[in-house]
């Protein structure tokens, strides 16, 4: 199994993602929106999924909220590869990323990159005939009181998810 650890954007957010997406020509969008708090890996098997859901488990945090910001070219405008919107890095988003990580680790799992409070908009599949410029959202935040185990499914159209396991707030 390929598995992740996610915040999922509500529902509501959607059209508003969307219409982001719509700002930038070329690129391949994503169908489903969603904060990526650790990648865990591919080729994970049942008894190892028992222990990472065993451990996230025991993770305790209360309701916060995240704040979405202006939608950028990642990892640069001058060679991009996609277009995320940024999200503000509260303490207690931050709190609640360490946490998941550290108890990641303990399990062998290292993170594969620092984590970047963003939501993945869509991938260039090749360079964008025009330099791609970053996007003034709207003001919009949402609370967060639960966080996600993902299986992605790597499909010829597009990633596919399928949630594995949720963990609520101690509220």
């Amino acid at each position: 199994m390929r598995l992740f650890i996610s915040i999922t954007i509500p529902r509501g957010l959607y059209r508003y993602c969307t219409q982001m997406q719509s700002q930038f020509a070329d690129l391949k969008t994503t169908r489903e929106f969603h904060i990526t708090v650790q990648f865990l890996g591919e080729g994970i098997d049942d008894k190892r999924l028992q222990s990472i859901i065993d451990v996230l488990s025991k993770i305790k945090f209360e309701p916060f909220e995240i704040k979405m910001g202006d939608a950028i070219p990642f990892p640069n405008p001058f060679d991009p590869k996609g277009v995320w919107i940024e999200c503000g890095q509260s303490d207690e988003l931050k709190e609640l990323a360490d946490n998941i990580r550290k108890s990641m680790s303990d399990l062998h799992f290292i993170p594969d990159k620092p984590f970047k409070a963003h939501i993945t908009l869509g991938r260039y599949k090749f360079l964008p005939f025009e330099t791609p410029k970053a996007i003034t959202g709207e003001p919009h935040t949402f609370i967060v009181d639960k966080f996600y185990l993902m299986q992605s499914s790597l499909m010829p159209t597009g990633s596919e998810y399928k949630i594995l396991a949720e963990f609520q707030t101690n509220k």
